[in-house]
């Protein structure tokens, strides 16, 4: 029988294209926030609603919840450039991605970084419509952007080009910053040493830079052999979110 969460005040959600993940956040005996965490996986897209059905009865009363997709194609551009408009957005986007069929745009504001960069990567509807069906109060939100604000709050302590990867099974998430200054957004979603090593040096590049430069943080499943591949390269490279390092780029969008 499935049993409800006491105490629940947050429920977060994330999709891969292949696995479920979720984090809630319950308060303790001390009053501080407690986190347990899940993740299925789902060979049958079909079966993604019930899923998220079987949490809805799981994590029954929750109030906020918040939701994300990984690996998500996306471009960042200045808030003046589009100023609400998903048309500018989109002519935007395909400058700079040039998709092959039609796409549908999200957008979101990064209003808490000094620059206020805005956000625009596709959607996915089929789990967005899952999500809300089941939790009408569910918001959406970028993960990339959650990335970034991490990354802008650690480039202000350092000189250095600073990097965070959310590396999964399947891809990775990417995004730097200097000097408070978000940099670069971007993902993957083929073999990922090569390919992130890849993305990342030709960012470096662009920035005039030298691995000496920059400060890799990388967390998610992938983290550990990431880690290791990039410490052939950087002279600085962390593994980051402790003992939540599998969770802590989803734990990220609650931030």
């Amino acid at each position: 029988m499935v049993t409800g969460v006491t105490n629940l005040n947050q429920l977060l959600l994330r999709w891969d294209g292949s696995t479920v993940q979720w984090g809630s956040a319950s308060l303790g005996d001390d009053g501080q926030q407690v986190w347990s965490y899940g993740s299925r996986e789902i060979r049958n897209p079909n079966m993604l609603p019930e899923v998220v059905l079987f949490l809805q009865g799981r994590f029954k009363g929750v109030e906020k919840v918040l939701f994300t997709s990984r690996y998500s194609q996306a471009t960042m551009m200045p808030s003046v450039v589009v100023e609400g408009d998903l048309e500018a957005a989109e002519k935007w986007y395909k400058l700079h991605h040039s998709p092959s069929e039609k796409v549908s745009l999200r957008m979101q504001h990064l209003d808490s970084i000094d620059t206020h960069p805005v956000i625009v990567e596709v959607g996915d509807e089929v789990w967005e419509q899952a999500v809300t069906n089941a939790f009408p109060q569910a918001s959406r939100v970028s993960q990339q952007g959650s990335l970034l604000k991490s990354a802008v709050v650690k480039s202000r302590t350092t000189s250095k080009w600073v990097v965070f990867v959310d590396a999964g099974e399947k891809g990775a998430d990417i995004v730097a910053s200097k000097g408070g200054v978000p940099t670069y957004v971007g993902s993957t979603q083929v073999g990922l040493t090569d390919s992130m090593l890849y993305n990342i040096v030709n960012a470096m590049h662009r920035d005039g830079l030298k691995p000496e430069d920059v400060s890799v943080n990388i967390l998610g499943e992938g983290s550990e052999d990431l880690s290791i591949s990039m410490k052939r390269f950087f002279e600085e490279v962390e593994k980051i979110g402790g003992g939540d390092v599998e969770y802590a780029g989803l734990k990220a969008i609650s931030e």
